[in-house]
């Protein structure tokens, strides 16, 4: 009977001492870059090293060394500053009893994807303030340079939403606001780590039967690639969708002023026969808006580094643009100060041809400079 009770006696003691277990775990967060350093929340850790043993009855611990761990000293404080592939050793201890039993924690660093700002989406309203949105044009935007084979794009309607990876929009293609302006969350997920980054755009519908910038061409016109965005449509580039911009290849002349057949539709004039209406081929003034320029005398030309544009004291400049052979403006200047000589620096352009394209207060002139 002795021997019975000594032997259960002795298995209770080796239950208490072992009965602990410290899991091998792995503890990953997301970064801009896996080589540098990234912010450890060890206590995400813990549910993995503990495994199914209630946290009410154990403690854990983190250390930098098994020899800490097994003397339960210099415990790690969280969050914890760690590099890609660093080993920590975790300390399960038993709150009852002290016991503890050790493993480790490796630390991996994902390389957190890009959301790149994404611009609005401006529609034309349906009725109601209501427009038809695919916001799949945004995917690419959102993934720049990103291989798009290796990350998810998805889109939500909050940022709990977004956060959480839940109740995505099923239908981004062709999503229908609730309101306007409506802000969508994009999410960028790596398809490899999980890794999450997230951005914003607004939904915005406005009305196309009025002619925002009083150019004769109708707002939903001005949608050239047709892809309903309105917001992605800026031919000369100057930061001003077309359907806002009044001189849409920013020649100097008046989209509504290229209607040269007089019939109040400027997408109908076609002077160079090229297929592209006239009021988005900034060439095409080159070719027929020259002004009497006696006002004016520019030099020397041929030119080399700098050229002068001197002025009767009656004719002030605005602007000087370089436009090359082909129409292409390739420099441009802006004076808000009258003066009788105005200097360009042509340093930078290389020998040929070019056209002087001259803004006054009420005309345009041109002048041809041979740059050598």
């Amino acid at each position: 009977m002795m021997k019975k009770l000594l032997l259960l006696l002795f298995i209770g003691i080796q239950i208490q001492v072992f009965a602990q277990t410290a899991n091998p775990a792995t503890l990953a967060v997301c970064s801009g870059s896996i080589t540098g350093s990234a912010t450890f929340d060890l206590t995400m850790a813990d549910a993995d090293v503990l495994g199914a043993q209630s946290p009410n009855l154990f403690i854990v611990t983190y250390h930098f060394s098994q020899a800490d761990a097994a003397n339960g000293v210099n415990a790690i404080s969280s969050p914890y500053t760690g590099l890609n592939g660093d080993v920590l050793f975790s300390r399960v201890e038993e709150i009852s009893t002290t016991n503890s039993a050790i493993s480790t924690l490796n630390l991996i660093i994902n390389h957190a994807p890009i959301a790149n700002p994404t611009p609005d989406l401006i529609y034309c309203d349906l009725g109601g303030g209501f427009a038809i949105f695919d916001l799949t044009l945004n995917s690419s935007v959102v993934l720049g340079a990103q291989n798009p084979s290796m990350f998810d794009v998805s889109f939500f309607l909050s940022q709990a939403d977004a956060d959480a990876g839940v109740n995505e929009i099923a239908n981004p293609s062709a999503f229908t606001n609730t309101h306007q302006p409506q802000t969508i969350y994009v999410t960028v997920t790596n398809a490899t780590s999980g890794c999450v980054s997230i951005t914003t755009f607004d939904l915005i519908v406005i009305a196309c039967t009025i002619d925002v910038d009083n150019d004769l061409v109708g707002t939903a016109v001005e949608d050239l690639d047709g892809n309903g965005n309105l917001n992605d449509d800026d031919t000369d580039g100057d930061g001003l969708r077309n359907f806002e911009d009044n001189d849409d290849d920013d020649d100097g002349l008046l989209t509504a002023d290229e209607d040269y057949n007089n019939n109040g539709d400027p997408t109908d004039d076609d002077t160079d026969n090229s297929g592209t209406p006239d009021y988005l081929e900034s060439n095409v003034t080159l070719a027929i808006n020259i002004i009497d320029n006696e006002e004016l005398d520019v030099y020397p030309n041929p030119a080399n580094g700098k050229i002068y544009v001197s002025v009767n004291s009656y004719y002030s400049i605005n602007k000087i643009e370089v436009y090359n052979i082909i129409g292409q403006k390739v420099q441009s200047s802006s004076f808000y100060k009258a003066q009788n000589i105005y200097t360009l620096d042509i340093s930078n352009l290389i020998k040929g041809t070019y056209f002087l394209q001259i803004q006054g207060e009420s005309q345009t002139t041109l002048q041809k400079i041979i740059i050598y």
